[in-house]
């Protein structure tokens, strides 16, 4: 494993954290936290594109296409 290698896991590491983080904490604060009428929009667009994020998060870690075969 080279250092490019690495590094390039660790950052794609990072990013799925950060996307895990912003969810949690954007759905936390729609639970918890009263929001006003003129800021719920930007909280909903928010959630709403970090879905699909999520969803590519998934996909890259759980994909089992990438295997070879009987591993």
């Amino acid at each position: 494993m080279t250092i490019v290698r690495r590094s390039v896991g660790a950052s794609r590491m990072g990013i799925a954290l950060i996307v895990f983080v912003l969810y949690g904490v954007s759905v936390a604060v729609l639970v918890n936290v009263p929001i006003p009428q003129e800021n719920k929009d930007a909280l909903m667009l928010l959630l709403g594109n970090l879905g699909p994020a999520i969803g590519a998060v998934m996909a890259h870690y759980f994909n089992d296409n990438r295997r070879p075969p009987g591993g």
